[in-house]
């Protein structure tokens, strides 16, 4: 039986958040995580290309699609910039600081939810 190390600190999710919404089953939070980790940098990258072609339908439907997926893990801070990036977009404005911290937050959400599936995954092994 491996240890298991102690949880780790989050900061930009709330595991607890998406605990929630899987009603309270670590088998399904987990998928729901992989489902993240599998999903997201294809999202990311959509919007990334709508930012780069200053297509704000993209840049809208993106920031709505990755925003549902956000708020499922948590994902606080990156939820509420993803809507004002969304609601830029519908006004075809965009939001050169959001862009800038989307660049930094998106993928230290993306760490996190490793981490968090990492550590889940030692949690069930125990």
């Amino acid at each position: 039986m491996t240890p298991v190390p102690p949880s780790p600190v989050f900061h930009v999710i709330d595991p607890a958040v998406l605990l929630e919404a899987a009603a309270g089953s670590q088998e399904i939070a987990l998928l729901l995580s992989q489902t993240y980790i599998d999903s997201a940098p294809a999202t990311y990258a959509r919007l990334q290309q709508g930012l780069q072609q200053a297509d704000f339908a993209a840049i809208g439907s993106q920031c709505h699609a990755l925003k549902g997926m956000t708020m499922l893990i948590g994902a606080r801070e990156l939820t509420a910039l993803l809507q004002e990036m969304e609601q830029a977009a519908r006004q075809q404005q965009r939001l050169g600081a959001a862009e800038q911290r989307l660049a930094v937050l998106y993928p230290a959400v993306f760490d996190e939810m490793q981490l968090s599936i990492r550590h889940s995954k030692l949690e069930s092994q125990a």
